[in-house]
């Protein structure tokens, strides 16, 4: 209970600092909300003992009609106002809410991210964040202090209601006179507040429980919808290969799993329900017989006894919406849990504090000293006592086989995970002591699977929205995209991509891996990372993007992987690696002569550019 107590105190801090106006306009809401019924009620009453007064005076019925409908009017403008202001404060809510977990995912280790665990939260989190959490909490709020308000105005009628007595001598008088009467009223009324109090609880775990069998089966239908229809560059291979129907089951099954949990757990529910509402129905059918009686017994006038009824039962209604929401709290409470503790998965890369200076930038070296690394879940290492050393100027080539361990190599020399055994060293220290967005701003990459963006062609490359056009130009340029550019309509502002836009321009795939190398080029930093740089491109334009890059690179340092060898040719030192070990290094020259892996390697390709006798 202490937990839940700190999370939700957490929770009401997070949305003052980031919403600051919400809590007041909550209040006003709820304020308005409880308020507004009751001026129908009591003018209501008021009409109605004018109607039956001996004395009735048309001026006051006029009078008290007018003045009802004037007073509705403003109470509909000023809820209305309230409402639509405090929905935008809960969208605003949500946005921030969007923008921390997207922060917290781009802060988070690499390796914690390509966690199918953590993945499966954040899209947990993404599926639950409108109608649960802070979000959820601010509605609730709006809900608790309605209900609260209203119960604390009815029970001041209720009040009114005992103290009235009941005229005559019967016995029937007595009762309804003595102080036993408002005693068994108050008993019965707390009976049903008792069960519906341990129904809404009951019902609250079903409800979290139903949640939780249901996420999975809710990520696979959400991430099937997501690859049918958002991502419609996938609409060629669903049509080519005709996996339409197979897509459409998997939908299905996971549908139908999931409508079979709620189904289970409806049933159990709709019991719980029903014993809820004879409670609820015996309390309200308590509320008029006993008001009808009082009535009956000259207690008060018609108008009165609507006034009573009305503003008993919502007296139950306020009470019934308190335990409702209390319920939906407790519940909700959970979920910003799960909220929290993702925000509090710890960072190590932002633990490490030695900053990366000019000098280090101007002249690097760096080494792997016995580095093993091992994906989790893997049987065996994709890295193993790997050993190297490389500085700036050296052009390198890792090449090996598919699974060899190439790219591995290099998101560990990018520091995207960290090696279980051995270290590596930049300039002699261990790379987890440096800041971790310093020591990125070392390299400039293209990754093999890297992405180009639905942004402005511009902002692809700059990877900002200020940025200096003729630099942007120039590292298109060098990525032999400058003829494609010339034939833009909206030149660096041309739209790519039809994800936001009719007029979006698609983008073959060498022409995307020009744009990905212009982004590289772009950030000029101090070493390169070339992961499968030009496998979308033919050998004409490989060569030449070669050539382009080794002139713009210059003497800064670069690491090249290549299924195609001829870029080996361009490096000063080659690493072949297979099975996750580094088997040979040296020199285009050196290593032929060794005729071992890399011989074998570079002949098996060259037999296919040979002319046939």
């Amino acid at each position: 209970m202490r937990q839940k107590w700190k999370t939700f105190v957490r929770a009401m801090g997070f949305v003052k600092k980031d919403v600051p106006g919400i809590w007041a306009m909550t209040l006003v809401t709820s304020a308005g909300e409880a308020v507004y019924p009751y001026i129908y009620i009591f003018f209501s009453a008021a009409i109605l003992s004018e109607l039956v007064s001996p004395d009735r005076s048309l001026k006051r019925l006029v009078f008290l009609t007018v003045l009802m409908g004037v007073c509705q009017l403003l109470g509909d403008l000023l809820l209305s106002f309230c409402e639509q202001l405090l929905n935008v404060q809960q969208y605003i809510l949500m946005q921030h809410l969007d923008e921390t977990v997207a922060d917290k995912a781009w802060r988070m280790d690499y390796s914690m991210l390509c966690d199918p665990d953590i993945h499966g939260k954040q899209k947990t989190i993404a599926n639950w964040q409108f109608d649960h959490g802070m979000v959820a909490m601010m509605t609730q709020f709006t809900r608790l202090f309605e209900s609260v308000m209203t119960i604390g105005i009815s029970l001041a009628v209720t009040v009114q209601f005992f103290a009235a007595r009941a005229k005559g001598g019967g016995s029937l008088s007595a009762f309804l006179n003595h102080w036993s009467f408002p005693l068994l009223f108050t008993t019965l009324f707390l009976l049903s507040c008792a069960y519906g109090l341990w129904s809404a609880f009951q019902t609250q775990e079903l409800e979290y429980e139903l949640t939780q069998d249901t996420e999975p089966y809710l990520n696979e239908t959400n991430e099937l919808m997501r690859t049918c229809f958002a991502e419609y560059r996938q609409g060629k291979d669903i049509r080519t290969f005709g996996l339409q129907k197979r897509l459409l089951g998997h939908f299905q099954e996971a549908g139908g799993r999931m409508t079979r949990l709620q189904e289970k757990a409806k049933a159990r529910c709709r019991s719980l329900s029903v014993k809820s509402v004879f409670w609820a129905r015996l309390f309200n059918l308590l509320v008029y017989l006993s008001v009808g009686l009082k009535a009956v017994c000259g207690a008060f006038d018609v108008g009165n006894l609507l006034k009573y009824v009305q503003s008993v039962s919502q007296f139950g209604d306020g009470v019934s919406g308190l335990i409702q929401t209390v319920r939906e709290m407790a519940q909700n409470i959970r979920y910003m849990e799960d909220y929290f503790a993702y925000q509090d998965m710890p960072n190590r890369t932002e633990a490490a504090e030695l900053p990366v200076t000019e000098e280090i930038r101007e002249n690097y070296v760096f080494e792997f000293k016995h580095v093993t690394f091992t994906y989790p879940g893997a049987a065996a290492p994709s890295l193993q006592d790997v050993c190297c050393r490389f500085a700036k100027g050296e052009k390198i080539a890792a090449v090996g086989r598919n699974g060899s361990g190439k790219s591995t190599f290099i998101k560990l020399l990018c520091r995207l995970y960290d090696p279980q055994e051995g270290e590596i060293l930049l300039n002699g220290t261990d790379i987890r002591q440096y800041r971790y967005d310093e020591y990125l701003a070392l390299f400039s990459a293209v990754f093999q699977d890297y992405r180009i963006f639905a942004f402005e062609l511009g902002e692809n490359v700059a990877a900002e929205t200020d940025y200096p056009e003729e630099k942007v130009v120039r590292a298109l340029e060098n990525a032999g995209f400058g003829e494609r550019l010339k034939t833009l309509k909206d030149g660096l502002h041309t739209q790519l991509f039809k994800n936001f836009s009719e007029d979006g321009v698609e983008l073959s795939g060498g022409e995307s891996q020009k744009v990905a190398i212009a982004r590289c080029l772009y950030k000029d930093a101090p070493f390169a990372v070339m992961d499968e740089p030009t496998a979308a491109l033919d050998p004409v334009a490989e060569e030449d993007i070669y050539q382009r890059m080794n002139r713009f690179i210059g003497d800064k340092g670069a690491v090249y992987i290549s299924h195609r060898l001829s870029s080996c040719r361009f490096c000063d030192r080659i690493l072949v690696f297979e099975g996750g070990r580094l088997k040979e290094q040296g020199s285009h020259k050196e290593l032929l002569e060794l005729h071992g892996l890399y011989d074998r390697l570079w002949n098996a390709q060259a037999q296919y550019y040979r002319k046939e006798a």
